[in-house]
């Protein structure tokens, strides 16, 4: 750039000291009227003026060639460079028509990326989850070991309680041999006495008083002999009892062995604790029809248990209701179905729906059938519909899959809090081979619905949660009833 203002100066300089110099010379010999090559004076002037200037150019252009190499450089390399710049003005059009197709592929590239981040997000949630439920395995085995230790303490117990009975039992039989000795040993005084009586018949007379007093002596005897004799039997029955307790401890040890090893050997179907399923039952109708509600309800989940492994028992259901007292007594199927009948029919002047919840009882194998308890609730209005439940700001600017596990964060702990404090019954120990859930896809759709309003605000937003349908204690909390408003925070 700097040559070239410098050419320009230059050129405009020279170009007036032409002018003027040509003018000059022009005056001059016009003054003088000289003559070259019999031309008038008049044109003589202008070709010595036009021969002037031309010489003073080629004087310049050969100066500015001969001191300034890039000014050489550049005329003499036009068209090179003129050439060159049309070519890596093509190469630049092609240049920039693979930086487009290369922008194109990187934002393909960042979709993918993010596509695989959400798989990447999607599997750590899968692997939490597993690990939540190798957790609960292990604890399911823990809890297992303490009863195998537990059933072993007591089979030591029953042990000891059997080594003291046959310790006993040969205590009273070694007594027995005794009372057997004593007794042969008056039977042989018995006898000796019998022979002196015979062999003193004949001295009857003289010995009368004698033989009184043998005789009195012979009473003491037999009434000895008979109340060692009941003495005998009574140990013989205590000793019969002994052997048949003994009997039966053995078969109870055996029976103990047996369900040891099946309960090693099995899978565990239902854990205690866990909820079968649930049911609304209404009060508003005679104590037959709320009978009859309990029934159908007990036969649906009977058939589900029935599925998963239980057993149909005498009650031909696989489960059975029961109503614990303590540890070893319970409450009848019967009885229970007539004390739930009268509680739910008690609460026809509250004007609210029963709900009735079936739990398990203690934790059951395979082919087994399934002991449940009956949990009663009053199915009351929680959220009308368009109610407001809870609130939470989310900064927009994150991650997709920031923003989605900040939404199931709220959803899993702030409106999961808010529906509990209001009256929400939740579902106690789900077990997903019994209980059936919501449809998944729908639910993750409804999520990324609300993901994908929170990263277009990009900011902190306000996540407002509110009912779309009347929500009654018995029902979940999910995207079906609920909806979210998204809203700027500021």
């Amino acid at each position: 750039m700097r040559y070239s203002i410098i050419f320009v100066i230059v050129l405009v300089l020279v170009s007036g000291f032409i002018a003027y110099f040509g003018d000059l010379l022009g005056r001059k010999m016009g003054k003088k009227r000289l003559s070259v090559f019999r031309l008038r004076p008049r044109y003589t002037a202008i070709v010595v003026t036009t021969i002037t200037g031309m010489v003073i150019s080629a004087l310049v252009l050969a100066t500015l060639l001969a001191g300034d190499k890039s000014f050489r450089e550049a005329f003499t390399q036009w068209e090179t460079v003129t050439s060159q710049n049309k070519r890596l003005a093509i190469e630049s059009k092609n240049f920039e028509v693979r930086n487009k197709a290369l922008q194109v592929r990187s934002i393909q590239l960042e979709k993918e990326a993010d596509r695989l981040q959400k798989e990447a997000d999607k599997a750590r949630k899968t692997a939490v989850e597993a690990k939540k439920a190798r957790n609960a395995a292990v604890e399911v085995v823990s809890r297992l070991k303490k009863e195998i230790i537990e059933r072993k303490q007591e089979l030591d117990a029953l042990r000891k309680k059997s080594n003291a009975t046959q310790s006993e039992l040969a205590a009273k039989a070694k007594q027995l041999n005794e009372v057997q000795k004593h007794l042969q040993i008056a039977r042989n005084n018995l006898k000796a006495k019998q022979t002196e009586l015979t062999s003193v018949q004949a001295r009857l007379a003289a010995i009368g008083a004698q033989l009184i007093q043998t005789r009195v002596q012979l009473a003491e005897a037999e009434e000895t002999l008979k109340q060692q004799e009941l003495e005998i039997d009574q140990q013989r029955s205590t000793l019969s009892e002994q052997k048949k307790l003994l009997v039966e401890l053995g078969k109870r040890y055996l029976n103990f062995q047996q369900e040891t090893m099946e309960l090693r050997n099995s899978e565990l179907k239902f854990r205690q604790g866990d909820e079968l399923g649930r049911g609304v039952i209404s009060p508003r109708q005679s104590t037959l029809g709320i009978k009859g509600d309990l029934l159908s309800l007990l036969e649906n989940l009977s058939q589900k248990a029935e599925k998963a492994g239980a057993k149909v028992g005498d009650n031909e259901r696989a489960i059975q209701l029961i109503f614990l007292l303590d540890a070893q007594s319970y409450i009848g199927e019967r009885e229970c179905i007539d004390m739930a009948a009268s509680t739910i029919a008690s609460g026809r002047l509250q004007n609210a729906d029963a709900l009735v919840q079936i739990v398990c009882a203690r934790n059951t194998v395979e082919g087994e059938q399934v002991p449940v308890e009956l949990h009663l609730y009053l199915n009351n209005l929680v959220y009308p519909k368009g109610k407001f439940i809870t609130r939470s700001k989310i900064d927009g600017r994150q991650s997709e899959g920031r923003i989605l596990l900040s939404v199931i964060s709220f959803l899993q702990t702030d409106v999961s809090r808010s529906a509990l404090r209001a009256g929400i019954i939740p579902i106690s120990n789900p077990d997903p081979r019994i209980t059936a859930g919501v449809d998944p896809g729908t639910q993750v759709e409804g999520l990324m619905a609300v993901v994908d309003k929170i990263k277009a605000e990009n900011t902190t937003v306000k996540l407002d949660v509110y009912a779309t349908d009347d929500i009654y204690a018995a029902d979940p909390i999910n995207m079906n009833n609920i909806r979210f408003n998204v809203t700027r925070a500021d």
